[in-house]
């Protein structure tokens, strides 16, 4: 998990990594304690993309997660909440105007 802390300057290296991510989050919910699951879930998201399909990845998990696992739901919430505003602030940056 230590390389995807920087996750700016290494990129390149991260992303093969990604949709492996939305393949095995559950499993580490539902397999390892608590403290370690909610340590990998912060450490690899790929929310910081903000790209549609992590959108699509995260709304789908969210869909099939049972509601005994409150502290996983609230954090795809938070990534689903994140991804929709970076998605805004990249939209203002790019429409803004310095006339």
């Amino acid at each position: 998990m230590q390389g995807f802390w920087q996750r700016d300057q290494q990129l390149d290296l991260i992303k093969p990594y990604f949709d492996r991510y939305y393949k095995v989050v559950e499993k580490v919910i539902n397999e390892r304690d608590r403290e370690y699951a909610e340590v990998f879930m912060m450490a690899m998201s790929p929310a910081f993309m903000a790209r549609d399909e992590d959108l699509k990845a995260f709304e789908d998990i969210l869909d099939r997660t049972s509601e005994d696992k409150n502290f996983f739901i609230l954090f795809l919430k938070k990534q689903i909440e994140t991804i929709g505003i970076t998605k805004k602030s990249r939209t203002l940056c790019e429409t803004f105007k310095t006339d």
